[in-house]
């Protein structure tokens, strides 16, 4: 049980290590900082997930799951406290924060899926106009252009800082029963 415990602290530090080395980064530049800011940024992000992911065993292991090294997902979670009758008031927080579309837990797990993402393919625009057609706009070229603005410092650093209060809050009224 404290394992999970142990890796959600350690993976929480490691994102808190490397934002601070990504904030010395932006502040130094170079020629490469560019690709060492987004480098950083990618691995902050991986190591929050990874804090995220060890918290829901963390959960399951707290909530009489047999085996939490099979809980992947949330919705793994949930599947697994419904097997055993329960649904720990963390979990539904959890599942709301998922499910509130502006809310920081969303848009964390967003770009976290989008490191996974193949790049869309190119369209092809042609040389030639088409006459009395309207031209479109692809829009989900725009979206990903926002979704890279998500990234940085700022949006690493609130996702980080209402993680760990969310953690240290729901750990503390685990404790109280």
């Amino acid at each position: 049980m404290r394992s999970h415990l142990s890796l959600v602290n350690q993976k929480v530090s490691f994102a808190s290590a490397t934002l601070s080395l990504l904030e010395n980064a932006t502040e130094i530049g170079g020629g490469n900082s560019s690709l060492v800011q987004k480098a950083l940024c990618e691995s902050v992000l991986l190591h929050l997930y990874t804090a995220f992911h060890f918290y829901l065993r963390e959960l399951a292991d707290n909530n009489g799951i047999k085996n939490p090294a099979a809980i992947d997902s949330l919705p793994a979670l949930v599947a697994g406290l419904n097997q055993l009758g329960k649904s720990p008031s963390e979990v539904v927080e959890l599942q709301d924060l998922v499910a509130y579309q502006r809310g920081w837990l969303n848009s964390f797990l967003m770009q976290y899926e989008r490191i996974f993402k193949s790049p869309a393919k190119k369209v092809e625009k042609k040389s030639f106009g088409t006459e009395n057609f309207i031209e479109l706009i692809d829009l989900t070229e725009q979206q990903e252009e926002l979704l890279d603005m998500a990234l940085n410092i700022s949006s690493l650093q609130h996702w980080l800082n209402e993680f760990k209060s969310l953690v240290l809050r729901q750990r503390e009224t685990g404790a109280e029963y």
